[in-house]
Formats: C-alpha cells, sequence, structure tokens
C-alpha cells in the first residue's frame, strides 16, 4: 500500500482553494443581504395618469391610484397624494398617517420628527410613521434643539396668501410629549443657540431652556417728548465690530408708533429708557 505525500507545491495550492472557498461563503451572506435589500425596495411607476409601485423585476405591487408618488424611505414609508389629499403609505399601499401640510407639500422631518393633525389638534409622528406625540395642541412649530413650541387657544386665521396664527397662550414640550415650559406666553419662537424668543406682557425677550428670563442687552435709549414723539437713538454694530448710531422719530401718527409703544413696554411723556433688542425676522 503506498502513501502519496503530496508535494510542497501541491499542498499550497490545496490550501489556496479551501481559502478561496472560505472566502467566497464568508462573502455570500453579506452580498445577499445588499441583493436582497435592493430587491425589497419598491419604485414608483405612471400608467394613465396615476401613479402606483413596482418591485426590481417589473411586478406590480401597489396598483396606480396617486396623483403623486415619491420614493420610499429607508423606513419603509412613502409620501403620496390620493382623493383626500397627502398621505404616508406602507409598503402594501396601507395609509398610515396623514400629515401636516406645509410649504405645498407634507411636513419636513425635523429631528426625526413631523407634524399632522386629527380633527383640528397638532401632534408628532416619526419616521416610519409611528405616532409619538399624540395630537392635543391647537398649534405647534417643528422640533428644534429637543423643544418645540406649542400653543393653547390660538387660532389660525387667513393672512393674505399665507396663514398666521394668533391668540392663544404658547409653551414648549420634549419629544416625550412632556411640557417643559408651561404655555404662558403671546408669541413663541423656535430655539436656537439655547435661546427662544418669546413675547411676554407685548414686549419680545428671550428666555433658556428651563424657561427663565435671559439679561438683556440695549440697543439704545427711547425718549418720549412732551408732545407724545418717541425718539429712538440705536446704535449697531456691524460685521467688523464697529459701532453705528441713528436716530429714528414716530410722531403719535405714524403706522408704527403702537406697536413701536408696546415693545417698549410703555412710555411716559418726558421719560428715557433702554430700548430692548427686537426679534430677529
Amino acid at each position: 500500500m503506498r502513501t502519496i505525500i503530496p508535494s510542497a507545491g501541491t499542498r499550497c495550492l490545496t490550501v489556496g482553494v479551501l481559502l478561496v472557498a472560505a472566502s467566497l461563503v464568508l462573502s455570500l451572506p453579506a452580498c445577499r443581504g445588499r441583493e436582497n435589500a435592493s430587491q425589497s425596495v419598491l419604485a414608483p411607476f405612471e400608467k394613465g395618469g396615476q401613479w402606483g409601485y413596482r418591485d426590481h423585476r417589473g411586478k406590480v405591487i401597489i396598483a396606480p391610484r396617486f396623483q403623486v408618488a415619491q420614493e420610499f424611505s429607508s423606513r419603509g414609508i412613502a409620501a403620496v397624494v390620493d382623493d383626500a389629499g397627502w398621505a404616508y403609505i406602507d409598503q402594501r399601499g396601507n395609509v398610515l398617517i396623514r400629515p401636516f401640510i406645509f410649504d405645498n407639500g407634507p411636513d419636513y422631518f425635523r429631528e426625526g420628527l413631523a407634524r399632522f393633525t386629527r380633527q383640528g389638534k397638532f401632534g408628532f409622528f416619526d419616521e416610519s410613521g409611528k405616532v409619538v406625540i399624540e395630537p392635543r395642541f391647537d398649534f405647534a412649530l417643528p422640533f428644534s434643539e429637543g423643544l418645540a413650541a406649542f400653543c393653547d387657544g390660538c387660532k389660525e386665521e387667513a393672512d393674505g396668501e399665507h396663514r398666521s396664527v394668533r391668540g392663544g397662550k404658547w409653551g414648549f414640550i420634549n419629544k416625550h410629549g412632556d411640557t417643559t415650559i408651561p404655555a404662558q406666553f403671546q408669541e413663541a419662537r423656535s430655539f436656537e443657540a439655547s435661546r427662544a424668543q418669546v413675547k411676554s406682557k407685548g414686549r419680545w425677550r428671550s428666555i433658556d431652556k428651563k424657561g427663565e428670563f435671559m439679561p438683556e442687552k440695549s440697543v439704545g435709549v427711547a425718549t418720549m417728548k412732551e408732545d407724545g414723539t418717541i425718539v429712538l437713538d440705536l446704535r449697531a454694530e456691524g460685521a467688523g465690530g464697529d459701532l453705528d448710531d441713528g436716530s429714528v422719530t414716530y410722531p403719535p401718527g405714524h403706522a408704527q408708533y403702537a406697536e413701536v409703544l408696546r415693545h417698549l413696554g410703555d412710555l411716559k411723556r418726558g421719560e428715557s429708557k433702554p430700548v430692548p433688542p427686537w426679534p430677529e425676522s
């Protein structure tokens, strides 16, 4: 009986073949994963003026019935327009939620959440179409720095081609829907750089994330003359740090007289006081 001892070259060839085979086997799951992921994505298509979705083989999965059909997101939802308006659907064509309409389309996702309305109340849903904060607010702004401004008792009103929100009290909630700053302000704007501008007692001021007013910086001096005329001696800092001065006069009949007086927080004849900053537009 002969025992065949492979040569060094044969042994190296055998080991090399085994290593190549092993690497192919190890790479198969990853390749299949990528292939399956691409095959699972549905693509919109148009037929007869309506839009539907089909898979990578061209098989129709969702029959054409939408006026608009956007691509599916990585979370498996797509924005469409049907007879009832904008909606988000799943990959079976089921309507998951109807978003708040902003800028002629579905509300933008901000920090992973977008707004929707139900029976006139605002709530928030995530990028999978799941409701995260039940609708209970009369209006709400998008999230910014983990907080969203909301109002109770306010109403939307037509303002030319746009709509504005008036009345009520404003506060802030976190992403769990918990009220972190109670509704107490006349108006509110979103947080930027850890501060938000709010209107309180007719004046715009800045608050921190605890709802406490931040120190104000004067931008000049306001004086009311004996005839009621308001004179603002203002100063502004330019881009290079240079200071510039200017004076603005508002007689009692001026169109912005009442607005300026509210911003100053009342001013009596012969009195002078610091001018608080105006809110950034």
